[in-house]
């Protein structure tokens, strides 16, 4: 039955009868996170705590785009290193125009609707939430270490078609095992994601607002997500400094990262954080 639904076959990766159930698992527990945000929303709150971020202000365009340049302009400058070093070379996957703008208008609405979703659950309501009830830096470390965690609760566990009973108990298991086994493998990766996190959170507390955020995650997504039309890295070479499959696994980005940061500093010096007097 699988087989003869084109669509969702792809989205399964399903192939000679068998598929990724870690895939199907993640989309159950994001429509369970979604029901229960809708069932609670009034006492979570949600609705009111990502409004107030979501808030039409003059500038915000302005503040979304200059999030996407903020994002994107390290990065060229990495892959220019990279180029340089031999860390990266050139590799054009796609010779017609036509299809690489395809491509690059794909990724970029890709990275913007990312952007989004995960500014709105992590920057507009984590975040929010945390500082009802904590001070300003360990709501910001305790959102973004969640944020950094996350992305490694996923495992891909192909079965074949048919009944599996115990299916979920070990898919449920494989998420946890890049956390609890594999930590010290994943650690530069878990401190990259943590930071871009941090750079995030700190762009939402100096505007009040998601749009720059949104703009950094945008432009983070997108770069990550082009580069592969016209670059691919050689993965035994630098790698503690440009990073493996991952770019926030390399020193180089993370320099970056805290770069940003001084930089959102800089312009956004005089605006009070959210819900706090303090600063960070």
């Amino acid at each position: 039955m699988l087989e003869k639904t084109g669509f969702m076959a792809d989205t399964v990766d399903y192939e000679n009868g068998m598929y990724d159930f870690g895939k199907v698992m993640r989309r159950i527990l994001m429509v369970v996170a979604l029901i229960i945000f809708i069932v609670f929303r009034k006492s979570l709150r949600f609705g009111a705590l990502v409004s107030s971020g979501l808030k039409i202000r003059p500038g915000f365009l302005r503040q979304f785009l200059f999030g996407f340049f903020l994002a994107g302009t390290p990065l060229l400058i990495y892959y220019g290193l990279g180029l340089l070093t031999g860390a990266w070379i050139i590799h054009i996957d796609y010779d017609s125009a036509g299809v690489t703008i395809l491509y690059i208008i794909k990724y970029a609405l890709i990275g913007c609707l990312i952007g989004i979703i995960e500014e709105i659950l992590f920057r507009g309501f984590v975040l929010q939430s945390f500082l009802e009830s904590m001070s300003l830096p360990v709501a910001v470390c305790a959102c973004s270490l969640i944020y950094s965690m996350l992305h490694f609760f996923k495992a891909d566990v192909f079965v074949s078609t048919g009944f599996q009973p115990f299916v979920g108990f070990v898919t449920i298991a494989q998420f946890f095992k890049p956390i609890f086994f594999e930590f010290f493998k994943n650690l530069p990766a878990i401190i990259g994601l943590f930071l871009v996190g941090v750079v995030l959170s700190y762009a939402f507390i100096k505007t009040k607002s998601l749009y720059l955020s949104i703009g950094l995650h945008t432009g983070m997504v997108f770069m990550m997500k082009a580069d592969g039309m016209f670059l691919v890295r050689v993965r035994e070479k630098l790698g503690w400094l440009f990073g493996d499959s991952k770019l926030v696994t390399g020193v180089l980005v993370w320099f970056f990262l805290i770069l940003i940061l001084f930089v959102i500093k800089r312009i956004y010096s005089r605006t009070v954080p959210v819900n706090q007097g303090n600063d960070i």
